[in-house]
């Protein structure tokens, strides 16, 4: 299944989304990890990934092999945050 990313043409305009958006998105991800601060680590996982598929099912209603691929897409993009977080810890 081939994994759902922006061609070459539509990154600048995605990145420049992100880069104006970046304190708001930062202040949902604050909003949502202190309403799991309860949860056992496995409940967290456990409720993040129900949110991911829930948000991926919304996004292609139907379409398994493409809320999927979304999936994929999420997981890669999550490694990239995982390894740009240990250079940034690694310089400091």
């Amino acid at each position: 299944m081939k994994p759902i990313t922006a061609t070459e043409d539509e990154q600048p305009e995605l990145y420049a989304i992100v880069r104006r958006e970046l304190p708001a998105i930062h202040r949902a991800v604050n909003k949502m990890a202190k309403q799991m601060r309860g949860l056992s680590d496995v409940s967290q996982k456990q409720a993040i990934a129900e949110l991911t598929a829930m948000w991926c099912l919304a996004n292609y209603p139907g379409n398994l092999d493409l809320a999927i691929s979304l999936s994929d897409a999420i997981r890669h993009q999550t490694d990239i945050h995982l390894r740009e977080a240990q250079k940034a810890g690694a310089r400091h």
